[in-house]
């Protein structure tokens, strides 16, 4: 019987994953949770607690857990109110978690991360594979935190040989709330006038299903996923029900610059991603996890249009009204 915890159980994937995992016999399901999981989560059990990283490490020795599946970070589910706090929770936690992993012995750890880590840069190949270096220049908010939480495990692997490091690097998830989804279900989502990069989704069950896939194959290193077909942005927003707005990026950065950027739209990356393409090949996936995506790019917008919201519109109602509540108080 494999012991397999999921470190972020209250995000939308990690209660997918934990009901995807709640369908095997041979794995046992525990779940840690900042706040009561979204949605069901199959015969996992989880508690609910902030720990240090000596706490966890006195967690996963007493539960004898095999693999850990690292979730929790902020930005990627719902909007944060404090950048500061972003960091602690996903850099500094993610090294915690790492250091506890290999306190406790664990055998493998499987890693959240984003394909934006390759950077939106015009070298960028058609397809990206995983052997392509990673970026931090141009990179902003989670991206950023996600290719320093990656370049730390690279790090971290020489002096554990013991512990395998997995990350799935994700296409922009959707299926609840996202940065994406966000961009998306605004009114007239921006574009940079003489710029239509393509790009790739991932529907959130297929993101479920590969985490899943990890967490019960003996793995390491990184892996692409994300949709089979790429779109290009301006396809993506009329496929979602919306018309573009192309703006002059001139424009764009005198209206951040004047803290006027709001009336623009919202983009919730790095400006260089309305720019240059970033799309990767996810053979590799493909041949060692036996993963394949089920939903196309193309499936998933019109999902997204037809319902004219967002897939999980009580989730991300919850997650808006909590974060402009925040915003109101300071």
């Amino acid at each position: 019987m494999t012991k397999i915890l999921i470190n972020g159980l209250d995000s939308s994937l990690g209660a997918a994953v934990a009901r995807r995992l709640s369908e095997r016999s041979d794995v046992a399901v525990i779940g840690l949770a900042r706040a009561t999981p979204p949605a069901p989560i199959g015969r996992a059990e989880w508690l609910t607690a902030r720990l240090t990283g000596a706490q966890v490490a006195e967690l996963l020795r007493a539960e004898a857990v095999d693999v850990v599946l690292h979730l929790d970070f902020a930005g990627a589910d719902a909007p944060y109110a404090n950048r500061e706090e972003a960091i602690q929770q996903n850099i500094l936690g993610s090294m915690e978690l790492l250091g506890a992993c290999a306190i406790a012995g664990v055998r493998q750890v499987v890693l959240r991360s984003h394909v934006g880590v390759y950077g939106s840069l015009p070298s960028n190949p058609t397809f990206i594979t995983e052997r392509r270096p990673l970026t931090r220049n141009g990179l902003t908010g989670l991206l950023r935190d996600f290719s320093e939480v990656e370049q730390f495990a690279a790090e971290f692997r020489e002096p554990h040989p013991n512990l395998s490091i997995t990350v799935l690097r994700c296409a922009h998830i959707m299926g609840a709330w996202s940065p994406l989804v966000a961009y998306f279900t605004q009114p007239n989502p921006l574009m940079l006038t003489g710029f239509d990069p393509c790009f790739q989704l991932l529907h959130l069950e297929d993101a479920a299903e590969a985490f899943a896939l990890a967490a019960v194959t003996p793995t390491d290193g990184a892996f692409n996923i994300a949709s089979a077909d790429t779109l290009a942005l301006s396809q993506a927003i009329r496929l979602a029900g919306q018309q573009p707005q192309s703006v002059f990026e001139p424009l764009l950065d005198m209206a951040a610059t004047l803290g006027g950027r709001e009336r623009l739209g919202n983009w919730p990356y790095a400006v260089g991603f309305l720019r240059h393409s970033c799309v990767v090949d996810i053979q590799h996936a493909h041949d060692e996890l036996g993963w394949a995506p089920t939903y196309s790019a193309s499936d998933i917008l019109h999902a997204l249009r037809l319902k004219g919201q967002s897939p999980c519109p009580d989730a991300s109602e919850a997650a808006l009204r909590a974060f402009l509540d925040r915003r109101s108080a300071t």
